[in-house]
């Protein structure tokens, strides 16, 4: 492994986009659910033939970063990308890290964001679909889609139709007391949240379905509600010009906020930031 903050030209990342990268939350506590962002990057890694250092020295990496910025203010974004490298130039890949502010509110976790129907579909069969990969722009340029439509998310239905994901988030909905989220075989991507989200809702004896969903599923849905590291459980008060009932905090007959409490729970427990 190389590291530093500057990127050689030649390197895959500059040239190509060639390269994996994580966006993890950093709070007080340290940063959280470091086990399974390692993992997906290293499943990323093992596709494009990268060699990721081991998770320790990735961690210590991570913490090093921490120790030495500047303290706060808590929590924050720090993204880690993995470049490509430039093998014929005998040019390793390199883990650069880069902390931002979060761009979510507590008005919107409170009152729930917009989500706009985009326009092209989700290529469930490409192979980028199954990793965090810094070939990003196909997502940027629909975020931005959902931008001029007056939303704060684009939401990707994949070619055949059916519900897949957010450009930058996984998508959930309750519907009859049970919590719904598309399949892996959808194209959407593997989200660190959203096999957390599950695994919640299981300890909770929520009843959970992975499938595909056709679009007008979602129209009869109760709540609505997408992931990420960042925004962790995002309520959905509209998807185009279709509202939906947003419950209050701390309403106990909604499951998306029975499971937002459960979630920032998790967060807060002394275990998460090696969760």
């Amino acid at each position: 492994m190389h590291s530093n903050d500057t990127l050689c030209s030649q390197d895959r990342l500059a040239l190509f986009g060639f390269g994996l990268f994580e966006t993890l939350l950093i709070t007080e506590a340290g940063p959280l659910f470091v086990d399974i962002h390692w993992e997906r990057m290293n499943k990323g890694a093992d596709l494009l033939g990268l060699n990721l250092p081991d998770k320790d020295q990735w961690v210590k990496r991570i913490q090093t970063f921490i120790t030495e910025s500047p303290k706060g203010p808590f929590p924050y974004a720090l993204r880690v990308t993995l470049s490509g490298g430039a093998p014929l130039a005998d040019l390793p890949s390199q883990v650069l890290l880069h902390k931002r502010a979060i761009p979510y509110t507590l008005a919107q976790t409170t009152l729930g964001i917009r989500l706009h129907l985009l326009t092209s579909p989700r290529n469930e069969h490409s192979p980028l679909v199954s990793i965090k990969s810094t070939n990003y722009l196909e997502n940027v340029l629909a975020k931005e889609e959902a931008k001029r439509n007056g939303a704060e998310e684009g939401l990707w239905l994949n070619t055949k139709g059916n519900l897949s994901e957010g450009t930058m988030s996984n998508l959930f909905f309750m519907k009859d007391g049970i919590l719904h989220t598309p399949s892996l075989a959808s194209g959407c991507l593997p989200g660190t949240r959203r096999q957390l989200i599950l695994d919640l809702a299981t300890s909770l004896n929520m009843p959970t379905c992975e499938a595909l969903y056709p679009f007008s599923t979602l129209l009869t849905a109760d709540e609505i509600f997408m992931t990420n590291a960042l925004m962790g459980i995002m309520p959905v008060r509209q998807v185009d010009d279709i509202s939906f009932p947003i419950a209050p905090l701390g309403r106990v007959n909604s499951g998306m906020r029975t499971l937002q409490f459960a979630f920032n729970q998790l967060i807060k427990g002394p275990t998460s930031p090696l969760c």
